[in-house]
């Protein structure tokens, strides 16, 4: 028997209310039910893997796994695995991992297997006395898929390194499969239907028949049993409502206490309980001050058992981070309570109004935009649109559906606003939308969404599908966690420093990368000094693509400039020299705040060695780096361990640089073991480090007794003569010690 644990009924959930104002309109989020968001019926096996949503739907077709094969992510890799596994007739789990935080690589290896993997796991007598002794499914099964995290030129990339798909059980069927408890879950959209059901006072037997209605499947076809859904509610009705608002009221004042900087703000009901409440963090705060010009606040996600939606405001750093700026917990959705949030949000904020404001498409938050924050640009981000489509149009469509969705983007990214007026009509007209309510929402509030309205907008980079990826992981931070309405500052606090963990690691990775010059322009170099490796990699690719274009003057300091092959592609780039002033018509600068190929092109034709300081923002600039926010123990060991990452990475690939990298790093050890071990001018040492201890960065032991560190005298004696004879090869070398140390610096 599956049981719903009572400490995670208040996990988050994406919103399905769709825009249009139909109750009975809902948006299916497109991976949703694979997130992991679903609680109730937990797998017996604490590692085991959610599948896919519904029992009727087909898996999508996988192909097996090779070794070899690359992921962006270790969860994109199990996902993989997972959807394999259910098509094959078995489940999978999570069975060792790798590393951890104090690594220089972080977790660095996982090994996914059959859930019948490995033997049963002898339980403690008090778990005897109130459990029935069933027989466990485990039977030393030896199928399994090994990954490693693969590093390189700062990019990581988890490679399959072992795999075997042979299993000694059998297989389950397609009917047989869904059984599991790896894929019984309740979908985050099944969640929200439940309790808007229970709340109108359907009966479980009612609530069941009427989903499998809506699903179009049989009686016991769903992903999730009866018992499944009586424990999730009966969860449900467990938790406090009014406490719990107490409570969180509580946390935050004790933790205004502890940290004056923290900031937050609330309002009560009629009846004195909890009605909205908005706070942030200090290293939040400093950070909006400097990248604040444009924010994502998204509010698509509610804690459902609280039946509360949740806001997030996001921003980008110049390092291409995603940052937290605040969090509010909202009573509803009304236009009102999204004005208190804004309001709020901005005197957190010592007043600063954002420049460019991204949202879902919401017309009660667009109202509220409109009434408090006019002077502040405000869209709907284009990832929130594009994940709305498949719900609104897939079934009306059917098979035109995906050529629907290309003909969308396609027109969305159009430069003209009268080519984009003409072909949306005849899109709608096409695939015969003239009448859906959807499509008319789109066409009244085309001047929010569609790029040939937005085109001169600042957005910096947040329009692009990768941060809406990463607004995604931030709030898988806490999806599992126990996100009980009183725990829900921590929880956000603890996600938000691990993004900032992750934020000052890549930064450093970035920081130590060497930056090759392609193009050998003095612009090249100028802007190599002065621009973050995230947003030179950005000016790099405009400048080199530059120069596939030919320039011709039509008047005086005006220039037509079009690709050498694509003839349509052409731009007006004016330039005027005396006033240090160079302008296209796509307006690349304006929108991400880096040059365009175009402009780049004419100023190379003007033989501009120099880019003017206005057109190297302040936001893409190093000195605007939030990161190391000290020069503390913390920040000293951090950027250590990716120094090593990336020198272990960069040194075992061949002979002569392990070589030459182990002689410089024990000449380099010998020096600083020789300098003093308390630094004068540092307060900030860790108590209890030990400044004498020795840092291993060899992959750690996950499991099993640590072996014991031996000494010399305890290895081989094959190793120490190699020790021996190395110390020989360094006194020889010694002459170079001074050539050799300009070299390290």
């Amino acid at each position: 028997m599956t049981k719903t644990s009572s400490r995670n009924n208040g996990c988050l959930t994406q919103r399905q209310r769709c825009p249009c104002g139909d109750d009975q309109c809902y948006i299916r989020v497109d991976g949703d039910e694979e997130d992991a968001l679903s609680d109730v019926a937990v797998p017996s096996e604490p590692n085991l893997m959610h599948g896919t949503p519904h029992a009727n739907s087909e898996v999508a077709v996988v192909e097996t796994p090779y070794i070899g094969q690359s992921f962006r992510t270790d969860d994109e890799a199990q996902e993989y695995y997972t959807n394999f596994a259910r098509k094959n007739g078995f489940a999978i789990r999570r069975e060792r991992s790798k590393g951890n935080t104090a690594h220089p690589l972080g977790v660095y290896k996982r090994e996914l297997v059959c859930h019948r993997a490995g033997v049963s796991l002898p339980r403690k007598t008090a778990e005897l006395k109130r459990q029935r002794n069933k027989k466990s499914s485990r039977c030393k099964c030896e199928a399994q898929m090994i990954i490693k995290k693969n590093v390189s030129k700062g990019m990581s990339r988890w490679v399959v390194v072992q795999f075997s798909n042979i299993h000694n059980h059998e297989l389950l069927d397609s009917d047989e499969v869904r059984h599991l408890p790896a894929y019984r879950n309740i979908s985050a959209v099944d969640r929200e239907r439940i309790l808007f059901l229970a709340k109108a006072g359907c009966t479980v037997n009612l609530i069941m028949r009427a989903l499998e209605m809506e699903k179009g499947v049989k009686p016991g076809q769903l992903t999730f049993t009866e018992r499944d859904l009586r424990n999730f509610l009966q969860a449900s009705k467990n938790i406090n409502h009014e406490n719990e608002g107490v409570e969180l009221l509580k946390v935050c004042k004790a933790r205004k206490e502890k940290v004056p900087e923290f900031c937050y703000e609330f309002t009560l009901d009629a009846n004195d309980k909890l009605e909205h409440i908005v706070w942030s963090y200090p290293e939040s705060i400093r950070a909006y001050k400097v990248f604040g010009d444009v924010v994502v606040f998204d509010t698509s996600y509610r804690l459902y058992a609280y039946d509360r939606p949740v806001g997030v405001w996001f921003g980008m750093d110049n390092y291409g981070n995603t940052i937290f700026f605040g969090c509010v917990l909202l009573q509803d959705e009304r236009p009102s309570s999204f004005k208190w949030a804004l309001l709020s949000f901005i005197r957190l904020m010592d007043g600063k109004f954002p420049q460019t404001l991204l949202t879902d498409l919401d017309l009660g938050l667009k109202e509220a935009i409109t009434s408090e924050l006019p002077s502040t640009k405000h869209a709907f981000s284009t990832w929130h649109i594009m994940s709305k489509l498949s719900s609104w149009f897939s079934v009306s469509l059917g098979p035109h559906f995906e050529r629907f969705v290309n003909e969308f983007q396609r027109i969305c990214n159009l430069e003209s606003l009268e080519e984009f007026t003409h072909l949306w009509g005849q899109m709608v007209s096409e695939y015969q939308l003239v009448s859906d309510r959807h499509i008319a929402i789109l066409t009244y509030n085309r001047e929010y969404w569609a790029l040939p309205f937005l085109r001169g907008w600042f957005f910096g980079g947040l329009m692009n599908t990768d941060f809406s990826t990463s607004i995604k992981t931030f709030f898988k931070g806490f999806l599992n966690s126990q996100t009980r309405l009183r725990d829900f500052v921590e929880q956000v606090s603890i996600t938000t420093d691990l993004q900032n963990q992750a934020g000052e690691e890549a930064t450093m990775r970035q920081n130590y990368q060497n930056v090759k010059i392609k193009t050998c322009m003095p612009i090249e170099e100028h802007a190599a000094s002065i621009l973050t490796p995230y947003a030179f990699d950005l000016f790099q690719k405009e400048l080199v693509s530059s120069t596939q274009f030919a320039v011709y003057e039509t008047q005086r300091e005006t220039y037509l400039v079009r690709h050498r092959l694509q003839t349509a592609e052409e731009q007006i780039v004016q330039c005027i020299a005396s006033d240090e002033l160079v302008q296209c018509s796509c307006k690349e600068f304006e929108s991400s705040g880096i040059l365009c190929r175009h402009a780049l092109r004419v100023l190379s034709l003007k033989n501009c060695f120099l880019l003017p300081d206005k057109y190297l923002l302040t936001r893409w600039r190093r000195e605007s780096s939030l990161f190391p926010r000290s020069t503390g123990y913390k920040y000293r060991s951090q950027a250590l361990r990716s120094l090593a990452s990336i020198i272990i990475q960069e040194s075992s690939l061949t002979k002569d640089r392990f070589n030459y990298a182990q002689w410089h790093m024990s000449k380099l050890l010998a020096h600083v073991r020789a300098m003093p071990t308390v630094d004068e001018s540092a307060s900030d040492v860790e108590p209890g480090s030990s400044l004498k201890a020795t840092v291993d960065i060899a992959p750690l032991r996950s499991r099993g007794r640590p072996r014991k560190p031996r000494c010399i005298s305890e290895m081989p004696k094959e190793t120490q003569a190699e020790m021996q004879a190395f110390s020989g090869r360094q006194e020889l070398l010694e002459t170079h010690e001074l050539l050799e140390t300009q070299d390290l610096s």
